[in-house]
C-alpha cells in the first residue's frame, strides 16, 4: 500500500492567477477552498477558536498582498500554513507577557456588558472554550493540528495528509495518538466543537471585505510580478554571497600565508573551503528566512546554530596552527 498523500490541491489554478491579477472573487474562493486548514493550524497554537479566527484573517491580508510574488497554485496552501503557524506563535507569546489592568469602575466595561450576548449563552460557550483548551493541551503537539482538520475535513485521513503534505500513515499515526491522550467522550466533544466553529461563507465574506488596496506591483499580471521579484531576489543574493565569500577569501589566504609547511597550507585550505560553505549557506537561510515570513523567535534560533558553527570553525583553525607547528 502507497502512504504517500494524494496529489491534491484545493487551489484552483484560474482562481490563482486571477488573484493574482487583483479579482477579489477568484481571491474569496482561494479562502473558501483553504479557510478550514489556516484556522485549525492557527487553533492548534492558541487553543482559542476567536483568536484563531483573527490570525487566520491577518493571514489572508498578507497573502492578498504578497500572492503575485508566490510561482505555482501549489505554493499558496503551504505558505499560508507557514505564515498562520508563525503568527500563532508570536500571538501566544505576546499573550503570555501582555497583561492588561482595567478599572473595574470604568465605563467601558458597563457597556461592554451591556451589548454582550445574554449571560448563559456568554457561560455557555466560555465553558465550552475552556473544554476545548483542556483537550488540546492534553493532546501531543504534533497531533493537535491532524485532529482538528480530520474532524473539519470529513473525518478522511487521506485529505488531511494531502493538505497537510504528510503521508497517510503519519497522519494516521498522529490521529492515534490523540486518541489515546483522549477519554472517548472528550474526544467526541472535540470533534462537536471542531466542526461546529470551522469558518463557513461568513468568514469568507469578513476576510475579502477586510482586504485593503492592493500595491500596484501586485495588481499587474502574475508573469510581470513574479519576474521582477526573481530578478530581484537573485541579484540581492548574489550580491551578498560575493561579499561574504570574498571577505572569507581574504581571510583564507592571510591564514595561509603565515602558514610554515605545505600540509598546514592544505589543511586551512580544506578548513576555508567548509567556512566558505557554511558562509554562503548562512546567506541562503537569511534569504529564505525573509521569503518564507520565519518568526523572530526561529531566526534568531538558527542565527545562534550558526554563531556556535562559526566559533567551532574558529577554534578549529587554531588547532590547525598549533598542530602543524608542534612538528
Amino acid at each position: 500500500m502507497n502512504d504517500a498523500a494524494p496529489a491534491m490541491n484545493p487551489v484552483a489554478h484560474d482562481d490563482f492567477l486571477a488573484a493574482q491579477r487583483g479579482d477579489r472573487n477568484a481571491f474569496a474562493r482561494l479562502v473558501l477552498a483553504t479557510q478550514r486548514t489556516v484556522t485549525a493550524v492557527a487553533l492548534a497554537v492558541t487553543r482559542d477558536v476567536q483568536l484563531s479566527e483573527d490570525i487566520a484573517q491577518d493571514t489572508y491580508a498578507k497573502a492578498w498582498q504578497r500572492i503575485g510574488a508566490l510561482q505555482t497554485p501549489e505554493s499558496l496552501l503551504p505558505w499560508l500554513r507557514q505564515v498562520t503557524r508563525n503568527g500563532a506563535i508570536d500571538q501566544v507569546r505576546r499573550r503570555r507577557h501582555l497583561e492588561v489592568a482595567l478599572d473595574m469602575d470604568d465605563p467601558r466595561i458597563e457597556g461592554a456588558a451591556g451589548r454582550g450576548p445574554e449571560p448563559d449563552a456568554w457561560l455557555h460557550d466560555s465553558q465550552r472554550s475552556g473544554q476545548l483548551a483542556r483537550a488540546l493541551d492534553a493532546i501531543p503537539d504534533d497531533s493537535r493540528e491532524v485532529l482538528l482538520l480530520y474532524y473539519r475535513e470529513g473525518q478522511s485521513s487521506r485529505h488531511v495528509a494531502a493538505l497537510l503534505g504528510l503521508s497517510d500513515a503519519a497522519v494516521r499515526k498522529r490521529l492515534q495518538r490523540a486518541r489515546d491522550a483522549l477519554q472517548s467522550e472528550v474526544l467526541a466533544q472535540v470533534g462537536e466543537v471542531a466542526r461546529h466553529s470551522a469558518p463557513g461563507v461568513a468568514f469568507a465574506a469578513l476576510v475579502v471585505g477586510s482586504l485593503g488596496p492592493r500595491e500596484a506591483a501586485a495588481a499587474t499580471t502574475a508573469s510581470a510580478a513574479g519576474a521582477k521579484w526573481a530578478v530581484g531576489a537573485i541579484a540581492s543574493v548574489l550580491a551578498a554571497l560575493a561579499l561574504v565569500l570574498g571577505a572569507v577569501l581574504i581571510d583564507v589566504r592571510l591564514a595561509m600565508r603565515r602558514a610554515r609547511s605545505r600540509a598546514e597550507r592544505h589543511a586551512l585550505l580544506r578548513h576555508g573551503l567548509v567556512y566558505a560553505a557554511v558562509m554562503a549557506s548562512f546567506v541562503g537561510i537569511l534569504f529564505w528566512s525573509r521569503h518564507g515570513d520565519w518568526s523572530q523567535a526561529r531566526l534568531l534560533a538558527v542565527s545562534a546554530v550558526y554563531a556556535l558553527v562559526i566559533i567551532a570553525l574558529g577554534a578549529a583553525r587554531a588547532r590547525i596552527h598549533r598542530r602543524h607547528r608542534r612538528r
